[in-house]
């Protein structure tokens, strides 16, 4: 699942990173699972539903792709610094799935409906229609994915 882990510190400039657990390195992720103390896709419901615990370990994991030798305990934040978003596909997926939902009461399932699309909307006004492409944090380049080894 993708995110986007929008890290706006009180005393530095705003900074977006990519957060996809399907990409990550197996030693990664263990160690995601390990200062998280749940499994993968706990940690990604976690970050779903705004767990703080989750936030820290994901900021934790893509400050650690710059800074090599930071310590989890050395990632600190105000609460309202860091925010968990879900990439657009996620979004859409999600928003086509509960519109169909059964076993809901309704009143639920249209305020899930609302909440979705205003997750959208938004996703569009902040990226001007390229929710696709997450800007670099300042002074790093975009990577580019490696083709697969075919050996």
């Amino acid at each position: 699942m993708k995110f986007v882990i929008a890290y706006s510190p009180d005393d530095g400039p705003a900074q977006r990173y990519d957060f996809d657990a399907d990409d990550l390195r197996v030693a990664a992720a263990e160690d995601l699972e390990r200062k998280f103390e749940g499994s993968l896709d706990e940690l990604q419901q976690a970050l779903m539903s705004g767990s703080i615990r989750a936030k820290r370990c994901a900021l934790w994991h893509v400050l650690r792709q710059q800074h090599k030798e930071l310590r989890y305990d050395d990632v600190d934040f105000r609460a309202g610094e860091v925010e968990v978003i879900l990439d657009r596909e996620v979004l859409e997926k999600l928003h086509d799935a509960v519109q169909t939902a059964t076993g809901v009461p309704e009143d639920k399932r249209r305020a899930a409906v609302a909440a979705l699309k205003a997750q959208l909307d938004k996703s569009s006004e902040d990226d001007g229609g390229q929710a696709d492409e997450v800007p670099a944090p300042a002074g790093k380049a975009p990577s580019k994915k490696k083709p697969a080894s075919t050996a």
